[in-house]
């Protein structure tokens, strides 16, 4: 039985006074060069093309290397990439890779490798097919030289710095041929750490150890960009499903990083002096809707969505305390660049459970049960989805609560059968604040149906004033597009908003180096203190 938010914190305490006497016990020399990491769902998918999942990217950053990073100021960086040169309008990038880099099978890092890394990346990336939609040829000039030719002016370098959705990792061009819906099990990868897939098994801790041809560069380290030196020789990554039990962990020294603990446990281990609790990344709340299955494929369902939505109530249910977490009605974050509050016209406020009861019914809801994909391990998604079961009782609809734990949720949200069929009909997730915050990137904004994320939004609106985004000239154009887009999403409800809030992230007080403000936390150029 789940236990009360009180019930929780009681049983923290005690695990906090207990470790007064139990600290430190379990730290030796041993352990000085293993980094400990509480993984925040099991892993189930390695490749990262077939999955979007925030589990397999925190695995793949740590493999895998990209040509360009982004920095702390959002500028696009060379990594493998040595430089790049761009034609004055655009339509024409000229990469060069830098000399020396290998695989961590010892082969060499060439132009067949990524340019087969990005066909793959293409094909399955909401960038990359926005892209791919641009581009004239890529092209081998040598080795180490390739060239990209466009049609319309395209920012290629921000397109393979990525972050989310399907990062552009390269990767050797045996393993890149893999059709993109086909798993790889090859993991050789081109970044600081390896993974031996072959002794791994999906609910066992997951060994990375240094990969020794991995030539980092000199450049001083900015957010993704620059040095990548893997510090630590080993990495032991856990999936450890109770909360308590993962408290326990870090209270007794037996896990360094808890990057995704319950807001509950993080604020109870705010006194422990051998232990940080710090503010993660924001991130923008939402339910995913399944727009090809009845009742949400009808706006006027999706609107009713909007009238169950209390965004302090569910805040304060699924976040808990208010230094963490704001309301928002700004699909391009209240944070970034282009959001605009402005610009949406639906519901605000308290929720109107005749008015969603109305629509319901205009939008011709026949009273079967709406599925709701529960993710029990996810503890603020379980609680979205609690919430969402209750406040769809309550406007007079039948509910179909189905639990199970994150990474089974990311194999049955790629089904499109009728909910009563396997399928489903929503459920709770998060946007990384940075990519939410640019029409480009958001991965759940995009409306171009069968190429759409999960859910597959269809909306031709969103879609052209996209384009037209990509085309615009200078940053005050581009802010009138990315309003239009925000009108017409408010309308058209590719998602439902939830509001905004931050993570928290804990980690012990003798690690330097990590910064927990990442939107796939990575952990490459961490150091022990006492090292």
């Amino acid at each position: 039985m789940k236990m009360s938010a009180n019930s929780r914190k009681s049983v923290a305490r005690r695990i906090m006074l207990s470790s007064l006497f139990a600290g430190g016990f379990f730290t030796s020399t041993a352990m000085a060069d293993t980094l400990r990491v509480i993984a925040d769902t099991d892993l189930k998918t390695v490749d990262p093309i077939v999955t979007t999942s925030g589990t397999t990217l925190v695995h793949a950053y740590l493999i895998y290397d990209k040509l360009f990073e982004f920095d702390k100021d959002g500028i696009a960086r060379p990594e493998l990439a040595d430089k790049v040169d761009i034609s004055a309008d655009k339509k024409s990038y000229t990469i060069t890779l830098r000399k020396g880099l290998k695989f961590s099978d010892g082969g060499a890092i060439t132009t067949d490798d990524v340019l087969q890394s990005l066909k793959r990346w293409a094909s399955r990336d909401q960038t990359g097919q926005l892209l791919a939609a641009r581009l004239k040829e890529m092209t081998k000039v040598d080795d180490l030289t390739f060239r990209v030719e466009l049609s319309q002016p395209f920012d290629v370098p921000a397109a393979l710095a990525g972050i989310t959705g399907n990062p552009a990792f390269i990767m050797p061009k045996r393993v890149a041929s893999l059709p993109p819906t086909d798993q790889l099990t090859d993991t050789t990868g081109s970044g600081p750490y390896q993974f031996d897939y072959t002794s791994w098994k999906p609910g066992q801790t997951r060994i990375y150890i240094k990969n020794p041809n991995y030539v980092p560069r000199n450049d001083p380290p900015s957010f993704f960009a620059g040095k990548k030196e893997a510090t630590f020789d080993k990495i032991e990554m856990s999936y450890v499903p109770d909360a308590n039990t993962a408290m326990a962990q870090m209270l007794t020294g037996q896990q360094d990083i808890w990057p995704g603990p319950p807001m509950d446990n993080a604020l109870a281990l705010k006194a422990n002096p051998d232990l940080v609790v710090a503010k993660g990344f924001f991130t923008q709340g939402l339910y995913v809707i399944n727009h090809v299955v009845r009742p949400f494929d009808n706006v006027k369902a999706r609107e009713a969505l909007t009238y169950l939505i209390d965004q302090a109530e569910i805040n304060r249910a699924a976040v808990g305390d208010q230094e963490f977490w704001h309301t928002c009605y700004a699909y391009l974050t209240c944070e970034g660049t282009y959001g605009d509050e402005s610009a949406y016209t639906g519901h605000r406020g308290a929720a109107d459970f005749d008015k969603a009861k109305k629509l319901l019914e205009e939008a011709g809801y026949d009273g079967k049960p709406i599925v709701v994909l529960d993710p029990t391990d996810w503890s603020e998604a379980h609680a979205r989805a609690l919430y969402m079961a209750q406040q769809l009782r309550k406007a007079g609809a039948q509910v179909d609560l189905q639990a199970m734990d994150w990474s089974t949720l990311t194999s049955r949200r790629t089904s499109k059968a009728p909910a009563s069929e396997g399928g489903w009909n929503l459920f709770p997730n998060i946007m990384e604040g940075q990519p939410a915050s640019s029409p480009l990137t958001h991965l759940m904004l995009a409306a171009n149906c069968d190429k759409a994320w999960f859910g597959w939004p269809c909306d031709k609106g969103i879609e052209d004033l996209r384009a037209a985004f990509i085309s615009a000239g200078d940053l005050s154009e581009k802010k009138k597009i990315a309003s239009e887009i925000q009108a017409r999403a408010s309308t058209y409800l590719p998602f439902i908003m939830t509001g905004e809030n931050t993570a928290a992230v804990v980690y012990r007080a003798d690690i330097e180096g990590f910064n927990p403000e990442t939107p796939e936390v990575y952990f490459w150029n961490i150091r022990r203190k006492s090292k």
